[in-house]
């Protein structure tokens, strides 16, 4: 076995064509790894990127390249449509602090 496919960084991150940008993501939209685990909640959004508020460790900006989708999870409610609640990352919870992304 190579040495890179020991690494698990390497393991498990999908590529994508396009990703959503500053139109799709809000504030107070949660986001979650691509494995499902909650990483924080959008706090900020810029032109190329947002930052991700998270309890118990630093905040950080992430790019859009990195997110795999910002959407609707929940249906809609007899009061209206459901708003765009979550963004999911392309990187699963435990490689969130290896991106070299930067901390707010």
């Amino acid at each position: 076995m190579s040495e890179s496919q020991d690494d698990p960084s390497t393991k498990g991150e999908i590529l994508k064509a396009s990703s959503p940008g500053a139109d799709q993501i809000k504030v107070g939209m949660d986001v979650v790894s691509i494995d499902g685990e909650r990483i924080g909640k959008v706090k900020e959004v810029r032109q190329s990127d947002f930052l991700i508020d998270r309890q118990l460790a630093r905040d950080l900006w992430v790019p859009f390249d990195s997110v795999v989708e910002a959407g609707e999870h929940g249906g809609t409610f007899r009061r209206g449509p459901t708003r765009a609640s979550e963004v999911v990352l392309s990187v699963s919870a435990a490689h969130v602090d290896s991106q070299g992304w930067k901390h707010a």
